[in-house]
């Protein structure tokens, strides 16, 4: 025979579950806590002394090997210059079946999501790559922010 599953049953021990979790989560923090730390030191250290030696890449047999790599981010600090720069590029209108674009047409659109804060079916977001590009091509888009930083990168050799 098999028992039948009660619901309220199950969504009890649902949220004991979650409780439980909670609890070895929070005993796991502190318990890595101490690694972490040292981890960062290390980290730091390494850092430190490959920017004193002027060092882009450390590599031992059988150990491992380091190596500064670029992040970078492209943010948008104001949509609204960024849309005027796009539209200060922009071509001639596409063409899509029998309907054209029309440059103005287009600012209607913008002005009236800017007029009444419509962003929730846009993405305020722009294109990394695109955005890096424009800046390397020394045209860089009014409203962006971009930034890049060095980081290590770290690799376990083999044994």
């Amino acid at each position: 025979m098999t028992e039948a599953v009660n619901r309220q049953e199950v969504m009890a021990r649902r949220f004991d579950l979650v409780e439980q979790i909670g609890i070895i989560q929070g005993r796991h923090k502190l318990e890595l806590e101490p690694l972490n730390e040292e981890l960062n030191l290390c980290e730091k250290f390494v850092h430190e002394s490959m920017v004193t030696a002027g060092e882009q890449q450390v590599k031992f047999d059988g150990i491992g090997q380091c190596y500064f790599t670029t992040q970078d981010s492209v943010t948008v600090a104001d949509m609204d210059d960024v849309i005027k720069t796009i539209l200060s590029f922009a071509s001639e209108p596409p063409v899509i079946g029998a309907f054209v674009f029309q440059p103005e047409e287009w600012q209607e659109v913008l002005d009236y999501i800017f007029a009444h804060g419509m962003w929730g079916l846009l993405n305020k977001a722009v294109n990394k790559t695109a955005a890096k590009e424009m800046i390397e091509a020394k045209t860089p888009v009014e409203g962006v922010k971009y930034e890049a930083r060095k980081v290590l990168a770290w690799q376990r050799g083999k044994a």
